[in-house]
């Protein structure tokens, strides 16, 4: 039955795809030290799932807490086609199907006033200049954001409430990582037995459900924190002025004075590169390509 994941509860054992790997164990991709973040996005095809999945790769190098996975409503063949294996920074999770979302109760929604915000309008809108059509009376599907430990058990669960209510890169998943990790119970980051792996989605959430075990105690959550007020832009940010040139990085004007006595130039001290996000080319895709 679907319902609606809290903080506290455990996902079941299930195999899913990635565009180049068939049937991988959840419970094997949350072994490790570092939890998991699951992000369910529309197809790759919608202009608001290249968004997310661009700036995700953009800014891949501040997560640092923990790891990520996009969930993406395409077929495997449709993104191994188009994307090569490696290029992605972060893993993928296929279900062309739905069977997540609606096992999940990922909600969505046919009135654009009540889900649409003024960020998604914009991408909507550049998108319609490039080509992209919507679909009539096609409904719009509201994001989801997991965060998830060991052996299933979910750290957070943020239902959107409009079309971009989800983290927008990952540097504000590591911000929110960072926030709640050493709050949590310790026990739901303690690795606990695997259940026995199913053979599919509808194998892992077709099954009669488990009798009701102990609740698990609430997650503690800060007054006013990212959990309450969602990850949408306010309103009020919109009116703001745009931020005027970018931060000043030079020296003190002492730490550069010249010496008293002539010296041969010192050589400019070594740099490091800053990473280069990988070069994903989505236009192969096609707007509209869902499955």
């Amino acid at each position: 039955m679907a319902k609606r994941l809290r903080a506290g509860d455990v996902i079941p054992e299930f195999r899913f795809d990635t565009p180049y790997r068939p049937q991988q164990s959840f419970y094997e991709l949350l072994e490790g030290e570092k939890p998991v973040f699951l992000v369910f996005l529309r197809n790759f095809g919608h202009p608001l799932t290249r968004n997310y999945i661009m700036e995700y790769i953009k800014s891949a190098g501040s997560l640092r807490s923990a790891r990520l996975v996009c969930v993406v409503q395409t077929r495997p063949q449709t993104i191994s086609r188009a994307i090569p294996e490696g290029a992605m920074p972060y893993e993928l999770m296929c279900d062309a199907e739905g069977v997540l979302y609606r096992f999940f109760a990922v909600p969505s929604e046919k009135s654009r006033m009540k889900c649409f915000s003024l960020k998604a309008m914009k991408i909507i809108n550049e998108a319609k200049k490039k080509g992209f059509r919507p679909r009539a009376g096609e409904a719009w599907q509201l994001p989801l954001t997991l965060l998830v430990g060991p052996a299933g058990r979910v750290l957070l669960a943020h239902y959107g409430a409009t079309l971009t209510d989800l983290p927008e890169d990952c540097a504000a998943m590591e911000e929110l990582a960072a926030d709640l990790l050493p709050a949590l119970p310790a026990e739901w980051l303690a690795a606990a037995p695997a259940a026995p792996v199913a053979d599919s989605f509808s194998a892992a959430f077709g099954a009669a459900p488990a009798a009701p075990a102990k609740p698990a105690p609430a997650a503690p959550q800060a007054d006013g924190g990212p959990f309450e007020a969602g990850f949408d832009t306010p309103l009020e940010a919109f009116d703001a002025p745009e931020p005027g040139g970018t931060q000043d990085l030079d020296a003190p004007t002492e730490a550069l004075a010249a010496p008293a006595s002539p010296a041969a130039p010192a050589a400019p001290a070594a740099q490091p590169e800053a990473p280069r996000a990988p070069a994903v080319d989505l236009a192969a895709l096609g707007f509209g390509a869902g499955n």
